[in-house]
């Protein structure tokens, strides 16, 4: 796989074109953001989910980053626009640094403009969530369709 291609899995691609689509067609305040998230899907290699190395960050995956500037460490959950909450760790897609993690493997090294103006990370550590549905997550311990992350007992993702 040639160095900086993007790796997109069948199911994500469906679903991010959905949300482009939609909301290219509505009032988003960030029309820029969709733009770069339509030309980052177009310029992505697809395959099926069981042919994406588990090091791949795809939706609901758990990403352990290293940002040089400030010389800490961050951890995202990558989610879908409803579900973001960046106080809990989840990040939306349609943001700066989610369309910048998107496909991008362990090793990594990512620039994102964000406002006020950029960010120079590498990627640290992919762990991929379990994906379950809704009547299985509401006892609070499993992964839900919408992003929702696993608050108790996870082990640390490997560096």
């Amino acid at each position: 796989m040639p160095e900086g291609t993007i790796i997109v899995t069948d199911a994500d691609m469906e679903r991010l074109t959905r949300i482009v689509r939609a909301f290219k067609h509505s009032l988003f305040r960030d029309q820029q953001q969709l733009d770069f998230l339509e030309q980052v899907l177009s310029e992505a290699e697809v395959r099926p989910s069981t042919r994406v190395p588990k090091d791949v960050i795809r939706m609901n995956s758990r990403v352990r980053v290293f940002d040089f500037e400030t010389r800490t460490r961050g951890l995202y959950t990558l989610a879908l626009p409803e579900d973001a909450d960046i106080s809990k760790g989840l990040l939306s897609i349609l943001a700066p640094l989610g369309i910048a993690l998107l496909g991008r493997r362990r090793g990594d090294l990512i620039e994102a403009r964000v406002p006020g103006g950029s960010r120079r990370l590498r990627v640290e550590g992919v762990r991929q969530q379990t994906v379950v549905s809704r009547s299985e997550s509401s006892e609070g311990s499993q992964t839900s369709l919408t992003g929702q992350i696993r608050r108790s007992h996870e082990p640390a993702l490997a560096v």
